[in-house]
């Protein structure tokens, strides 16, 4: 059969996994995708630059030509709302069966099945679902009423189906299939994006896996790996084409286990041996791991420490470690030369200003050389919403919004009320600042200063300029050149 995925944005390894997992079963898979600079998370939202570079009719023109079996979406809360309206347009001009999954679809997928122009519903990891779907698609949704992972609206009757057990042996997965994308933003090559494992171990109430702990209740383990020499194997691959300047392991923590860390790393340094990049968590680093990766060639790891308020960390973020460990684990990593990126979020329920004066006080100690700062989005089916409507963040009308995409971008003012703006917008100011100035005396100075600056937004977007300058910020100079780059074949 010949399926079409849409997306927009950015390279999607899911996407990517379900392609050459249908591929090796003799489908064929086309991607349509809306580059989406001026209209998501890439340099925040133009209404005006979004209207100009929109291809929404362009992705209708080039899917009719492509005359699919099927049309699949693959949803995260950020992006719903624009996956519904080009599926309601696909729906008023084509008559094809269009299938949506992703992590919003498994967290609501009785709300997304009241979008009538919906005809299925995946939820949980897709690879196997989509294969039943293509084996029963010519019977219509009917033939999936009692199969796992499905969701189907049944003469008006939703079925919720529990998903299948977890793919456990991950190595039996075809590498996934790069030139999807590739052939769209060759570009996206420069930094090879990988994944050694699907799952975390934590448990954070703000994180979209909070959701799918809850959506795999039967499963005892989250987390799965890939064995290091799979994941060696597909690297040689990349290698081999020679264009990949730095690795990107997209895991949620990549440095969770040690022995499999070792061994990776031995292999990695003989065969690969190109800089990478990895998301760590606090309670994982000490000085034999921050070795690991040193010997590795890690280049750059971000670390999520989210509140400098052990209160908000322990209470409302559900994660573990005091303010010493945080500055311990990042002192492992600096004292080996690599760089270090500590991530924050504005807007947790029962935050209060002492609370944004002690990640301050944190900041000031643990000398990052990049603070990422995020302002709170409330995910659907996520604890931390049930916080937020229990301090009256949150009503029933704000939850229903949220289940159903009005949350806007990490990158904008995600969640944040309106009256708590111009107080994120000053720590989130001193934030950057911190990171950039290192001398003491000249920080205390700027810092009494720069509060007083009207365009505080403005001023905080040069600082990360700035920054990224001083740390030959590989990462942030990779998505300036994805505004600029060469797109292939767009959609």
């Amino acid at each position: 059969m010949r399926i079409v995925f849409i997306y927009s944005g950015a390279e999607n390894l899911g996407i990517e996994y379900i392609s050459s997992f249908l591929k090796s079963k003799g489908h064929q898979v086309f991607l349509l995708f809306d580059p989406a600079v001026f209209s998501g998370d890439i340099l925040g939202n133009s209404k005006l630059l979004a209207s100009i570079f929109n291809v929404d009719n362009l992705i209708i023109k080039k899917l009719a030509d492509l005359k699919p079996d099927l049309v699949g979406f693959s949803a995260y809360t950020g992006n719903y709302r624009w996956c519904l309206k080009i599926a309601k347009n696909i729906k008023e001009h084509l008559n094809i069966p269009i299938v949506f999954g992703g992590v919003h679809t498994s967290a609501v997928p009785e709300r997304v099945l009241q979008n009538k122009f919906i005809d299925y519903v995946i939820v949980g990891e897709g690879e196997y679902p989509m294969l039943d779907l293509i084996a029963n698609l010519h019977k219509g949704p009917e033939s999936l009423l009692k199969t796992p992972n499905f969701c189907i609206n049944d003469k008006g009757q939703i079925h919720i189906n529990r998903p299948r057990p977890y793919i456990k042996n991950l190595d039996v997965l075809p590498f996934p299939d790069k030139s999807l994308f590739y052939e769209k933003i060759p570009l996206f090559e420069k930094h090879y994006l990988i994944t050694t494992s699907r799952g975390c171990p934590y448990n954070c109430t703000y994180c979209s896996n909070n959701m799918l702990h809850n959506l795999y209740c039967h499963e005892n383990k989250n987390i799965r790996r890939r064995s290091p020499d799979n994941v060696i194997e597909e690297l040689k691959r990349t290698k081999e084409r020679g264009k990949a300047s730095l690795i990107v392991f997209c895991d949620d923590v990549f440095t969770f286990s040690k022995p499999w860390l070792k061994e990776f790393v031995e292999k990695y340094k003989v065969t690969i041996d190109i800089p990478f990049f990895c998301s760590v968590h606090p309670s994982t680093i000490n000085k034999d791991i921050a070795n690991l990766l040193k010997q590795g060639r890690c280049w750059l790891v971000t670390m999520g420490i989210q509140s400098g308020s052990e209160r908000i960390r322990s209470k409302v973020f559900n994660r573990r470690g005091n303010n010493q460990q945080l500055i311990d684990a990042v002192a492992c990593i600096k004292d080996l030369g690599i760089k270090i990126s500590v991530d924050n979020i504005f807007g947790a329920p029962s935050e209060t200003e002492d609370d944004l004066e002690q990640g301050l006080a944190l900041y000031n100690q643990i000398n990052a050389d990049r603070i990422m700062t995020f302002w709170l989005t409330y995910y659907p089916k996520t604890k931390i919403i049930d916080l937020a409507y229990q301090h009256g963040m949150l009503g029933d009308e704000e939850i229903q919004r949220i289940e159903e995409g009005y949350t806007g971008y990490t990158h904008g003012i995600g969640s944040v009320s309106n009256c708590k703006k111009m107080i994120y917008y000053k720590y989130q100011l001193l934030f950057q600042l911190r990171s950039l100035v290192k001398n003491e005396a000249f920080y205390s100075v700027l810092s009494k200063f720069v509060i007083y600056f009207p365009l505080k937004g403005l001023l905080t977007k040069f600082l990360i300029f700035l920054n990224a300058v001083k740390n030959r910020d590989a990462k942030f100079f990779h998505l300036i050149k994805y505004c600029f780059c060469t797109k292939k074949n767009i959609p």
